[in-house]
Order: C-alpha cells, then sequence, then structure tokens
C-alpha cells in the first residue's frame, strides 16, 4: 500500500497575487494569466497526438499546471512530480559564480510556482496528484502508468538520461518534448551548454531527436516515432515561434 505521504495535500491558495505562472493559461474565474511559453492550441503537437483518454500519466516537471489540466480536460488521470520544498535546483557548478545563492535564490521563488499550480488545480476542479520529490529516484509505491510525459524539463537537470530510464521503469509509453536543434543533425547525440565564456547555469543540453529515441530503445521501447513543429514564446511583449520535437516510443511486448 502507498504511503500515505506520498502525494501532497492540495494547498490552499486564496489570492493570485500570491502565484507566478510558468505558461500562459486560462484560470476559470480569473481569465487569462501568466507570460512567456504560450502553448495555447499547440497541445496536440506538443504531446505528439497521443490518445490520452482513460489512460494513466505521469508528468515530470508540471510548473503552473498547464499540461496537467490539459491532460486531464483530454481524459487523462495524472500524477505530477515536482521538486521538492527542501530539494536544489540542478544549477550548473560554474567556477567563480556563487552558485548556493543562485540555488537559494531559486527555492525562494518556487512557492510562488507552487501556488500557481493550487490555486489552478482548485479552479479547474482538478483531480491530479502531486509527488513532491526526486525525479532521479522515483519511488515503487507511484504504481504503473500508461505514458510518462518529460516536457522542456530534461534539458534543464544534470543527468537528463537517469530521469527517462527512472520513467520507463514505470510506464508503457515514454514521451519527451525538448527544443529542436538542426545543427545536431541525424545523430543520437547530446551537446553540453554551459562554457567557461557563457557562463550558462540554467540549461545543461541540447539534444538531437535520434539520442532520445535510441536511449528509448536501450530501455526496451520500440515504434519510435519523432514529430516536429513550433511553439509560441511571447516573454515581454516579443512573439517567437520556437523550433521543438517531440519523441514517444512504446514498450516492446514480452517475448
Amino acid at each position: 500500500m502507498p504511503s500515505p505521504d506520498l502525494y501532497a495535500d492540495p494547498y490552499r491558495v486564496e489570492r493570485i497575487e500570491e502565484c507566478a505562472f510558468y505558461h500562459v493559461m486560462d484560470v476559470p474565474g480569473h481569465g487569462v494569466v501568466g507570460s512567456g511559453w504560450d502553448l495555447r492550441g499547440g497541445e496536440q503537437d506538443y504531446l505528439g497526438h497521443v490518445d490520452l483518454a482513460g489512460k494513466r500519466v505521469l508528468e515530470i516537471g508540471p510548473a503552473s499546471g498547464f499540461l496537467t489540466f490539459y491532460m486531464e480536460s483530454r481524459g487523462a488521470e495524472v500524477v505530477a512530480v515536482e521538486l521538492a520544498p527542501d530539494a536544489d535546483w540542478d544549477v550548473v557548478p560554474q567556477a567563480g559564480l556563487d552558485v548556493q545563492a543562485i540555488a537559494d535564490e531559486r527555492r525562494a521563488g518556487m512557492p510562488q510556482l507552487r501556488n500557481a499550480f493550487w490555486f489552478a488545480h482548485r479552479q479547474h476542479g482538478s483531480a491530479a496528484r502531486v509527488h513532491y520529490g526526486s525525479v532521479y529516484d522515483l519511488p515503487d509505491d507511484l504504481g504503473h502508468f500508461d505514458l510518462a510525459v518529460m516536457c522542456a524539463v530534461l534539458l534543464h537537470t544534470r543527468d537528463p538520461l537517469r530521469i527517462v530510464e527512472q520513467c520507463a521503469r514505470l510506464s508503457d509509453q515514454l514521451l519527451v518534448t525538448d527544443m529542436h536543434y538542426p545543427e545536431l543533425g541525424e545523430l543520437p547525440v547530446m551537446q553540453l551548454v554551459p562554457s567557461a565564456e557563457n557562463r550558462e547555469w540554467d540549461t545543461w543540453w541540447r539534444f538531437s531527436p535520434a539520442l532520445i529515441t535510441n536511449f528509448m530503445g536501450v530501455l526496451g521501447f520500440g515504434d519510435p516515432a519523432v514529430t516536429r513543429h513550433e511553439q509560441r514564446f511571447a516573454p515581454e511583449g516579443a512573439d517567437l515561434r520556437m523550433p521543438m520535437f517531440t519523441a514517444t516510443a512504446t514498450r516492446a511486448p514480452a517475448a
């Protein structure tokens, strides 16, 4: 039987001013909130046109819940895994940067993001559950999933393939969406983004689609599919179309 503290009790958030929304989203009773990534209208492309009806879905990194509530609206039961309140972001250990100060600032900003999720959760009448813990060590008690969704999260992690492996252990189908960089070509490669010159501390990797599908194959998942699409990114009045890819594969049946 799952432990009683496996899932968080929903937070009671009364004021939208206490929230920070990662995606542009429609919150019932409050209209459109958030800025930056605006996936509205592009959700099907973003999720690889996977049939969600009746599926139990594991979502890694829900942020303020845009995809969580969308997947529910398509008939999915969603369990989201988010960074534990006492855990640190995978900050790139750039020499000369105060990495601990950056981690502390990130941790200080997370309550507003969690508030946004739970505020929208309540307004949507959502039944989604959240496990606060480590994506590098998913508990067996989460159970079995039809689909694991990792959208625009692996690039921010030190060990992305371990996360894919953890999801594969619990799920029958894997879905990864990330930025598409055509210059990486058709080989299964991932490129380290940070350097001593660019001082990057937030983003670790760029992936070729083949890297993702090949590793899914290593884990026993077949019938790989890759689609490419563009999504809207509109921070501070800009209006950009960002190239992305979505890769899926399904667990091969036992021999």
